[in-house]
């Protein structure tokens, strides 16, 4: 039976909160798994029926390499959905539900390090296992040994991301900073603290290719050494939010 449509039902922003540790908002995947389910001819019966599948690109990845023999992900990718309670570590009946995301959809979740399946020996030339997935964030955060409470990693990117190793209890934030699973190793949860500024490196991009006022990246360098350090003039990036703490 085909859902109301949720605006009649509004999501439950603390229940949201609680069970992932994420902000209610469009940049994680439940909410457009959500669209798409009811604006595309035809998707919803096909999931319902189990002939569509969802994941994060790590499980579009993992099922191209494999063959299509697994649809799996592991606990940090499935972390950033809406639809997973990172504290009992399953995908969350009441989210799908709230959000009228046919649980059928979803791949295995699975540890960080463990069995995902062997390539199909055609694409790399050999038959290969594959025995490691993490999110993008975290595969930051493990490969700086941020491995004990306390720990932080900051990267710069497109956009610019810390994370704070919180150990083995997922902390919550008073300052709208998201609560993450860092990585999930012989069935043992770690948690990180995540801020994000969306948008730093893109900015270059935007410079160049939107304003106008440079013509390579590598320009920036000698323009941020040469500025005024007593001018009071900023720019904000804010082209998809300010991220945290606003």
């Amino acid at each position: 039976m085909r859902p109301l449509a949720r605006r009649h039902h509004p999501l439950p922003v603390v229940l949201v909160s609680e069970r992932t540790g994420l902000l209610l908002d469009p940049y994680f995947s439940g909410t457009k798994i959500a669209w798409l389910l009811d604006h595309v001819d035809g998707a919803r019966t096909r999931a319902e029926a189990g002939d569509l599948c969802f994941g994060t690109v790590d499980s579009f990845l993992i099922w191209r390499l494999t063959g299509g023999r697994v649809h799996a992900t592991d606990a940090t990718n499935a972390s950033r959905t809406l639809l997973y309670d990172i504290r009992n570590n399953r995908w969350d009946p009441e989210l799908c539900t709230l959000l009228g995301v046919p649980m059928a959809m979803l791949p295995e979740v699975r540890d960080s390090a463990a069995d995902f399946g062997t390539t199909e020996p055609e694409i790399l030339g050999a038959a290969l296992p594959i025995l490691g997935v993490t999110g993008e964030q975290q595969a930051a955060t493990i490969g700086q040994a941020c491995f004990a409470p306390g720990m932080m990693k900051s990267t710069y990117g497109t956009g610019c991301f810390a994370l704070l190793n919180t150990g083995s209890e997922p902390v919550a934030s008073s300052h709208r900073m998201l609560t993450t699973i860092a990585y999930r190793l012989d069935g043992r949860t770690t948690y990180a603290l995540e801020g994000s500024i969306f948008i730093a490196g893109a900015v270059v991009q935007w410079l160049r290719d939107g304003l106008g006022v440079i013509a390579s990246a590598s320009e920036t360098q000698a323009l941020a050494e040469a500025s005024d350090p007593g001018q009071q003039v900023y720019v904000v990036p804010a082209f998809t939010g300010l991220g945290a703490p606003w």
